[in-house]
């Protein structure tokens, strides 16, 4: 279970925290507890930190409470214990509100409670979280080495949340740039020292995203890998979205590319789900270019056009099909085509999304039909229209 603003309310001596402000994000998850007083330090801070103050420099005053406030935010730092007692008697609202703003929990601390007491209970937990994070991490590296599925490594994976019944994917997700990121803004020792930061960024921004999927994780060198529960109402793609938008909320200038692997129920299919996952990347990269997600159940045809060393016979096969509308004196009416195609050749929807009349549609679409020799309305020949459209998008006019 992971150790999160929420669930540390139940712990020893931290169910004497009061929660005061940011109630939205009593989700986030915890990486430690750090004791700071002096803001020069939180360049030091990694994300996800619960950090600790007793306003020993910031005293009460609400102009520098903030700017340490929107400093530990922009850290991406989990959450703020302020200790009342000696330098601040009580928290200003300023400070609450900009809390609930940013959705940061503020707790309050009672004056008579020991640091030590709340930091050792809350790191205690961490310890723990982490000790069974790590077993989960190199059970399923082991899977995805292809050594033996063991007793051992179920009974991991199921007292993390694996239940055999149900059916997952696996997803992977690369960051591009995440590594720079992390050198420009924080102190580096090394090129590892970099890596595990940057994975650890990774993790605490997919932790607070996905934290009702019950997601397994572990990484590799170059690839963030989780093993997700499928849904039997799968909104993948959705989901997906929603986490890529949640990353560029986090770091402005990101770039992600997701990677959403096949269905399995067996264990033993999750390096083949990874696999897909890493393919559906790597022709999407080539193929798609500006999209970051890509779900490989959702790219049967590019999967099928990766095939193909010499794209220029791709090429002649869109072209026997399309005729003269690859010509540039026609591309309007390819343009009628594709989205004709795209609005699920519905004459009508393709008529309101392209701003023209529907008899102009229809005009169009005769005038097409007699250059392609073709029935826009069978079956047959629209399969041929929408493969050699496919060939164009990846393949170029």
């Amino acid at each position: 279970m992971k150790v999160t603003c929420r669930s540390i309310l139940t712990l020893p001596y931290a169910n004497q925290l009061k929660p005061v402000a940011g109630k939205e994000g009593m989700d986030h998850v915890i990486s430690w507890v750090y004791y700071m007083e002096e803001p020069h330090y939180i360049e030091w801070l990694k994300g996800g930190e619960l950090v600790l103050i007793t306003g020993l420099v910031t005293k009460e005053r609400e102009d520098r409470l903030l700017e340490l406030l929107n400093a530990l935010y922009e850290k991406n730092v989990a959450g703020i214990i302020i200790n009342l007692g000696v330098y601040i008697k009580t928290i200003p609202q300023s400070v609450l509100d900009r809390g609930d703003f940013l959705g940061l929990p503020i707790f309050e601390m009672p004056e008579l409670l020991r640091i030590v007491d709340i930091s050792q209970s809350i790191c205690f937990a961490i310890c723990r979280q982490e000790k069974e994070e790590y077993d989960v991490s190199v059970a399923l590296l082991g899977l995805l080495s292809g050594s033996r599925l063991t007793a051992k490594r179920i009974s991991c994976l199921e007292a993390a949340g694996y239940q055999s019944r149900k059916k997952y994917r696996g997803i992977v997700i690369q960051s591009l740039d995440l590594l720079t990121s992390v050198s420009e803004k924080e102190p580096i020792y090394s090129e590892d020292d970099q890596r595990e930061k940057a994975f650890h960024l990774l993790d605490q921004t997919v932790r607070n995203f996905m934290q009702e999927k019950e997601c397994l994780t572990t990484n590799d060198d170059e690839n963030y890998i989780c093993m997700a529960p499928a849904d039997e109402e799968d909104h993948i793609l959705e989901e997906m979205e929603g986490l890529a938008e949640f990353f560029h909320s986090k770091y402005k200038n990101g770039r992600f590319r997701i990677g959403v692997g096949s269905v399995f129920s067996d264990l033993r299919q999750f390096k083949n789900s990874v696999d897909s996952a890493l393919e559906a990347i790597r022709i999407g990269a080539d193929n798609q270019k500006g999209k970051e997600i890509f779900v490989y159940d959702d790219m049967i045809l590019l999967r099928i056009f990766d095939r193909f060393e010499d794209k220029e016979e791709l090429r002649q096969i869109a072209s026997q099909v399309l005729k003269e509308l690859m010509l540039p004196d026609y591309e309007e009416l390819l343009k009628t085509l594709e989205e004709y195609v795209r609005a699920g050749f519905q004459a009508k929807a393709a008529a309101g999304n392209l701003y023209i009349h529907e008899n102009t549609m229809h005009y169009r679409l005769k005038k097409i039909g007699d250059i392609l020799q073709m029935d826009l309305k069978d079956y047959q020949d629209l399969f041929k229209i929408n493969l050699a459209l496919e060939i164009l998008n990846v393949c170029g006019n």
